[in-house]
């Protein structure tokens, strides 16, 4: 009876005891687990753009681009504009991320204040088509999309073509016709830089001018009877960063994706 007792209570204090091992054998193993490698950057520089309305400097436009081994190219962006008039005051301003691969918008998110008017926009991409929300009303679009950033250069076989656009700041469905123009120079940093100009036209009126590295250096627009001039006035190529902007929501778990 003794005997049956002793191993009775040796049975009890021993089966916590293995669960405590197994526990820390567990624990041991996750802090050895390597984490998960992210695609290596290869690529990142800013650009920023001063920004003129009607030929009066308003406003910054800063651009943050980042390519990754993996073929994934991140664009982050941030502009502000704003007028003082005497008895008129206009504010502006917009912070988003793109994420792109083999020429196709993967995820998008964007803030934008149109003087109190906000907009939040999220974009997915799900199979042949484009999952959109704009301030929490969804809709869908075309998944070959150029969004109005405009901030890298169109690939050469949409020239000539009508192209689905997609207004990043109000979530927008737009249209136009793309032309090349041709070859031009433009002035940065004391130096004159070859650019190849297109042109939209339709829904929007825009002309772009792309450098040899096929990002954007200049954008004229004709917007509510208002020109707008971006204008590139320096590349950073140094380790540099902007704000944390919106985040896309992963299609699959509707958190922030760690991809941006």
């Amino acid at each position: 009876m003794l005997v049956f007792a002793t191993r009775h209570r040796v049975r009890i204090l021993t089966c916590p005891l293995l669960w405590l091992l197994a526990f820390i054998s567990q624990g041991a193993r996750a802090f050895t687990d390597e984490p998960r490698d992210e695609p290596a950057v290869v690529e990142k520089h800013s650009r920023a753009f001063k920004i003129s309305i009607d030929g009066t400097e308003r406003g910054t436009l800063t651009m943050l681009l980042t390519k990754r081994n993996d073929g994934t190219e991140t664009m982050r962006g941030q502009a502000e504009i704003s007028f003082d008039f005497v008895v008129y005051k206009y504010r502006y301003s917009s912070s988003g991320t793109e994420v792109w691969k083999s020429g196709r918008l993967l995820r998008l998110a964007n803030e934008a204040d149109y003087n109190g008017d906000k907009y939040v926009v999220q974009a997915s991409a799900q199979q042949q088509e484009l999952t959109i929300e704009v301030n929490g009303k969804s809709q869908r679009t075309a998944a070959d999309v150029w969004v109005t950033s405009y901030w890298r250069e169109p690939e050469p076989h949409k020239v000539g073509q009508k192209l689905a656009l997609f207004d990043a700041d109000k979530g927008r469905k737009l249209s136009g016709t793309l032309q090349r123009v041709g070859k031009e120079q433009l002035a940065l940093e004391k130096k004159m830089v070859n650019a190849t100009r297109y042109q939209i036209r339709g829904d929007v009126e825009v002309d772009l001018w792309y450098d040899e590295d096929q990002r954007l250096m200049r954008q004229h627009s004709v917007e509510s009877g208002h020109r707008a001039l971006f204008e590139l006035i320096q590349i950073d190529r140094r380790e540099t960063s902007l704000p944390k902007p919106p985040q896309p929501k992963s299609p699959n778990t509707g958190e922030p994706s760690k991809t941006r």
